[in-house]
C-alpha cells in the first residue's frame, strides 16, 4: 500500500511537470495613443514595430478609446530594442525606441502637424499601400 502511494504521487508529479510551458512567452504591448496638446485619444493610429534593421510587424489600429495591443515574439526582438513609428491621423509621424526585457505598457504623445494620412478615407491606403499590413489573427479565447 505504501508503494502505491509513492507511484501515485510519482505519476500525478510527472503528468503537472510535463504540462508546465518551459517556452519564453510572446511580450504583451499596451499602446495608449494621445495628441498632445489637447489630451484626445487618437482613434486609427497605426504602428510599425522594427528591431535591428528588421520591420517585425505593422499594426493596425487604435480603438476608439486610443488603444492598442498586441504581441512581439521575443525572437524576433535583437538586443532587447525596439523601435516603433506611430502615424496618426492628421498628426505628424513619430518614432520611439524602447529596451524591452518584458511586458511593455506605455503612452504614445502625438502633434497634430503636417501628413498625408488625415482622414477615415485613407485608412485602406494607409493599411495595403505603404504599410502592407496584413489582417489581424486574433487570439480571443484561444490557447497555443
Amino acid at each position: 500500500m505504501k508503494n502505491i502511494i509513492y507511484i501515485l504521487f510519482l505519476l500525478f508529479s510527472l503528468s503537472i511537470i510535463g504540462q508546465t510551458e518551459n517556452i519564453k512567452k510572446d511580450f504583451r504591448v499596451d499602446l495608449l495613443t494621445i495628441e498632445k496638446n489637447t489630451r484626445d485619444t487618437l482613434i486609427g493610429t497605426f504602428t510599425e514595430i522594427y528591431s535591428g534593421s528588421k520591420r517585425i510587424e505593422a499594426k493596425c489600429c487604435t480603438d476608439f478609446d486610443g488603444i492598442d495591443i498586441f504581441y512581439i515574439n521575443p525572437k524576433d526582438i535583437v538586443d532587447n530594442r525596439i523601435y516603433m513609428k506611430f502615424y496618426g491621423r492628421k498628426c505628424k509621424p513619430y518614432k520611439k525606441k524602447f529596451i524591452i526585457r518584458g511586458d511593455l505598457k506605455t503612452t504614445i504623445y502625438l502633434k497634430y502637424g503636417k501628413t498625408k494620412y488625415n482622414n477615415k478615407i485613407q485608412d485602406f491606403e494607409m493599411m495595403f499601400k505603404k504599410l502592407n499590413i496584413e489582417h489581424d489573427n486574433f487570439r480571443c479565447g484561444t490557447v497555443n
